[in-house]
């Protein structure tokens, strides 16, 4: 799953990462996160009944000079708290996916937001996934270093890469 992929082929290759991510699927890799944590994404899961439940992860994917894509691993948004570290120096593709599903019955959907980032050196990113009354929403804000001040990010396509080169 580490080969890399143009735009014209990321998006199956994605969704199929994403169920497999929610459905614990072994093909998928751990993300390393090793570097310094820049991101902090809290995650707030409320399915609305005790007869259901829902999951929630982040894809890591490496966005190279070409904005083709290659995958570094999942994280489990399974604490309302995550840290994690992506690099600075370059774009990356995160893919935030919620899986719910029914203990009663076989009913199971998957819902995924997509976003490229670039994050900006020394400044860290609070991230907001959750999922409330069939709800999905993911909300980034970049926070200053020095002043703690904070703006919204808009999520962007990876077709955003190209427009950035």
């Amino acid at each position: 799953m580490s080969a890399s992929l143009d735009r014209s082929g990321w998006r199956p290759f994605l969704l199929l990462s994403v169920v497999g991510l929610l459905t614990s699927c072994s093909a998928l890799k751990p993300y390393p996160n090793t570097l310094e944590p820049n991101l902090q994404i809290r995650t707030e899961t409320k399915s609305g009944s005790v007869f259901s439940g829902v999951r929630a992860a982040v894809g890591v994917y490496r966005v190279d000079e070409r904005c083709q894509i290659e995958y570094q691993g999942t994280v489990d948004l399974d604490k309302p708290i995550v840290a994690v570290g992506i690099p600075a120096d370059r774009a990356s593709y995160l893919v935030f996916g919620f899986a719910s599903s029914s203990f009663l019955g076989s009913a199971r959907s998957t819902v995924s937001h997509e976003t490229l980032l670039r994050p900006r050196p020394g400044y860290s990113y609070q991230i907001e996934a959750s999922y409330k009354d069939d709800i999905y929403n993911v909300v980034i804000r970049e926070v200053h270093p020095r002043t703690g001040a904070s703006r919204a990010i808009e999520l962007q396509r990876l077709s955003a890469c190209s427009r950035a080169a």
